[in-house]
């Protein structure tokens, strides 16, 4: 009898640890399961701030990129009635550049009589002085009428080599920086038209146009140019 009831006693123990074992396990499980629920919920949060996020940096990039176009339009539109004179010997004008200019222009540029040019101002570029033996820095002169502007450089473009006490001149119109380099994007494509013998012009800011066949055509990259070319 005693054996017997130690076997029961046995099997009840074995049944209480098992079923304590069952249900710390079943807590354990519980828990893990509930964690992993909030791990979800954490991940999902996350997922949906880093979209968040992404959203306001596209935003934000799509803005700047607006904002920096505005910037260099401006930029641009302050050198609307700029020219730029490369060749002019430094220190040639004496501290006083409009004067200079005023009376080498007319001589330079054949400028008909009766055409006056209103300098608003003009200055060395902000370059440091360079020695005797290196090129002069170029002179910025802003006019005071767009028309005036234009008439100096489409004169420049008529005579093409200019030479004043020989000295080599030559005009540009003043862009900023990003202007110039989508401009020289364009370097290949224009020397493959004046090949072909194709008269083109660059409008602002770098589109370049071309009259091929009495038809006029814009190319606003050089890709374009290029393939047009080919065909």
């Amino acid at each position: 009898g005693d054996m017997q009831t130690d076997i029961k006693s046995i099997f009840s123990i074995l049944n209480k640890i098992s079923l304590d074992t069952t249900s710390i396990i079943t807590a354990r499980l519980l828990e893990i399961d509930t964690k992993l629920d909030s791990m979800e919920d954490r991940f999902e949060e996350i997922e949906d701030h880093e979209e968040e996020r992404n959203t306001k940096m596209a935003d934000l990039e799509k803005k700047l990129g607006r904002a920096w176009n505005c910037i260099e339009d401006l930029e641009n539109r302050s050198r609307r009635n700029n020219v730029c004179i490369m060749g002019l010997p430094e220190g040639i004008e004496e501290g006083r550049p409009i004067k200079l200019l005023n009376k080498v222009l007319p001589v330079m540029l054949e400028i008909p009589e009766g055409e006056v040019i209103e300098i608003e101002r003009a200055h060395r570029s902000l370059a440091l002085r360079p020695q005797p033996d290196q090129r002069p820095r170029q002179i910025i002169m802003c006019l005071l009428k767009y028309q005036t502007r234009e008439l100096i450089l489409r004169k420049a473009r008529e005579k093409q080599n200019i030479v004043w006490e020989n000295n080599k001149i030559a005009f540009f119109q003043d862009l900023s920086k990003e202007v110039q380099l989508k401009r020289k994007a364009f370097t290949e494509s224009r020397c493959q038209l004046r090949i072909l013998g194709v008269k083109y012009t660059m409008a602002y800011p770098a589109t370049l146009r071309i009259q091929h066949k009495g038809i006029r055509h814009s190319f606003q990259s050089p890709h374009a140019v290029i393939s047009y070319i080919k065909q």
